[in-house]
């Protein structure tokens, strides 16, 4: 089975890629997939001769990072963060993808309340380092817009707006409002 292939029968994950798999058996149960800069997390939580079911959250690296070394439980790794959900459903025909909100999951579908990775030391540096990387860089596009300001979130220590006239650091412990009225098109990047 073909996970990948399966997820990319969904209208809005044609472009979805599986990233890394935390977990697996005969086939990927915890994993990652990336669509463009979004993380998304999942896990396969039925498996029985007619059909094969995960839950999948919009996640972050941070998330992932605390998850990995054992400071969040598996459950509260897929009940941060986005409040939908998304329950995935094979019949080994179709496909289907429900949105759901987190309340509305089906208790006995959600990884089991408690549950750590309960890695052993180093198990999973590389995959840490890998998304420690991710976190601070990541470089975006400033389109034009109809209000003249922008307001950028980042959990980096500066941001550096930049293009063939204009470069300047930002240094703030938490949020930054820029003017764009003369910056349409620069490259964001956090660092």
């Amino acid at each position: 089975m073909n996970v990948e292939k399966l997820f990319r029968q969904i209208p809005s994950f044609d472009e979805l890629n599986m990233d890394t798999i935390l977990f697996e058996s005969k086939y990927p149960v915890l994993f990652t997939c990336t669509k463009g800069q979004e993380v998304y997390l999942f896990s396969c939580c039925l498996v029985n001769a007619s059909v094969v079911k995960w839950i999948g959250t919009k996640t972050d690296y941070e998330i992932l990072i605390q998850l990995l070394e054992d400071k969040i439980t598996i459950q509260e790794a897929f009940l941060s963060g986005e409040k939908e959900k998304l329950l995935i459903e094979y019949d080994g025909k179709n496909v289907q993808c429900e949105f759901v909100a987190k309340g509305q999951i089906p208790v006995e579908l959600l990884p089991t309340a408690g549950e750590y990775m309960d890695a052993e030391e180093d198990e999973f540096s590389e995959e840490i380092a890998v998304f420690k990387s991710r976190i601070y860089n990541f470089e975006y596009k400033i389109l034009p817009r109809k209000n003249s300001y922008c307001f950028l979130h980042y959990r980096g220590k500066t941001i550096t707006l930049s293009d063939n006239y204009y470069g300047q650091d930002y240094r703030t412990n938490d949020e930054v409002m820029l003017s764009i009225k003369k910056m349409s098109q620069q490259s964001v990047a956090y660092v």
